[in-house]
């Protein structure tokens, strides 16, 4: 092959920044040629359409032109598989005259190659044509199946390309949704909580209150030792409640984001547990194009981090960290805790539901469902460190 076919070679199959009309401009130079059309095979394989040509004409023109399997030059060539050379050639179609610029009574050499894929099915035509006194000779067929044979390489590329975006963007959408669902389940559960749990047992306060104040000196001390334990009991639910109802959902994320909602999270562990939580952010850390489901998704990680530091690592001290690196955002939760064999864990693989690290299993779902990447550092009597960058 010549080095201008080389050149041409790759463009079509490596310079992924050349656009199709670019890569057709490209070929029309090197088979010295003054025009180039590219037709898809669409519509289950009964139609042509036209993808690029080269030089451009109106898109009205382009969309017009539909070429069925088996009719035509284009048409057979896409039908059978095989090269056409035309030394001298005038369609009749007005509209294919106009797509290669073709005055009337005037006629051109052509050469339609069949662009096929990776399984040798055809998926397009390519058409190059050029003044009736230079035809085509052999070497520019040889020359031309091979282009052709690329650039269907490269068009079936584009496609599953195309494809892959696409369902990554239904994927990404899915998953906010799914996200953004339990986030909503989430407000209904609490909200139920608030309006019917925690308001009963108020209630139930007030009267043992009211009892207690009522009781006559005679009454037995017993009785009167169990209503204080009732109340004890009812102010404990109410607590415990209260503190079920901010783990379902905080009001603090909706309303100021995640850097106010992991700040408020660390001073309701501090207080909660008994456990020394800091938290620090970036001075100057913009959230602002992290989504609304990767934001609570990083809260429950946070807070999922921290529960096991509190309930499972023994910690007294555990440190929260949110910046920007890049483009990523990057959540840590380190503690001063047991730690762990992070070697073991992670042979067992966190997958299996293992109870002993279920708040572990539960972060690699969270961090697996946004596509963040997760890194967890422990050493046994040293503590743990969670590791969370998600690029946004």
């Amino acid at each position: 092959m010549t080095p201008a076919g080389w050149s041409l070679l790759n463009a079509v199959l490596v310079r992924n920044t050349v656009q199709l009309d670019g890569i057709l401009e490209e070929v029309s130079a090197a088979f010295d040629s003054d025009g180039a059309l590219l037709t898809t095979v669409l519509h289950g394989g009964s139609i042509l359409q036209v993808t690029e040509c080269w030089p451009a004409v109106s898109a009205h023109a382009a969309a017009a032109l539909r070429i069925p399997v088996g009719f035509g030059v284009i048409g057979r060539v896409a039908a059978n598989g095989q090269v056409a050379v035309l030394d001298r050639d005038s369609p009749r179609d007005p509209i294919h005259r106009e797509v290669l610029g073709l005055s009337d009574g005037e006629s051109v050499a052509r050469l339609c190659l069949p662009v096929t894929g990776p399984q040798g099915e055809v998926v397009g035509v390519l058409s190059l044509h050029r003044a009736p006194a230079r035809p085509f000779d052999e070497s520019a067929q040889t020359m031309g199946v091979v282009v052709a044979a690329a650039l269907g390489l490269r068009m079936v590329a584009e496609a599953l390309g195309a494809q892959a975006r696409v369902s990554t963007t239904q994927r990404d959408e899915l998953i906010a949704q799914a996200i953004s669902a339990q986030e909503a389940e989430r407000r209904r559960i609490a909200g139920d909580l608030h309006d019917g749990v925690t308001q009963a047992l108020v209630s139930l306060d007030y009267h043992l209150s009211a009892a207690s104040a009522y009781l006559d000196a005679s009454l037995p001390s017993e009785a009167a030792g169990e209503i204080g334990s009732a109340r004890r009991l009812s102010g404990l639910a109410y607590d415990e409640t209260r503190a079920a109802i901010s783990g379902l959902h905080s009001l603090i994320l909706d309303d100021l984001g995640l850097i106010a909602a992991l700040e408020s999270l660390a001073q309701t562990v501090t207080t909660s547990s008994g456990m020394l939580v800091t938290f620090r952010a970036d001075p100057d850390s913009s959230l602002d194009e992290l989504p609304d489901h990767a934001a609570a998704a990083l809260y429950r990680i946070g807070q999922e981090a921290l529960n096991n530091a509190a309930k499972h690592a023994e910690a007294s001290r555990a440190v929260v960290t949110l910046r920007r690196v890049g483009g990523a955002v990057v959540l840590a939760v380190s503690d001063d805790g047991v730690g762990f064999d992070a070697q073991k864990v992670r042979a067992r693989s966190l997958s299996k539901g293992d109870a002993e690290h279920y708040g572990l299993s539960s972060i690699a779902e969270r961090c697996a469902l946004i596509g963040a990447a997760l890194r967890i550092d422990s050493v046994e009597g040293r503590g743990t460190a969670v590791i969370v960058e998600l690029e946004v």
